[in-house]
């Protein structure tokens, strides 16, 4: 499975690349602002996590009260 992430300024070609993409089988969706911010945080968090930064207790921590949140 692949994942393409697409942004740009165009509502038409947006919708242009939408029909392309179904017309190819591809599954297709439109994020929201919200969406969009969510997915960049979690990068954000996982490379935080990956940089070596917490230890492996602390970042069972951390884990742990991001899904108290």
């Amino acid at each position: 499975m692949e994942t393409i992430i697409l942004r740009g300024d165009s509502k038409a070609n947006s919708k242009l690349l939408l029909k392309l993409a179904r017309q190819l089988n591809f599954k297709a969706k439109t994020l929201s602002p919200e969406e969009v911010e969510e997915i960049g945080i979690a990068i954000s968090i996982d490379k935080g996590i990956k940089s070596g930064l917490l230890n492996k207790n602390e970042k069972q921590d951390f884990l742990t009260q991001l899904r108290q949140v």
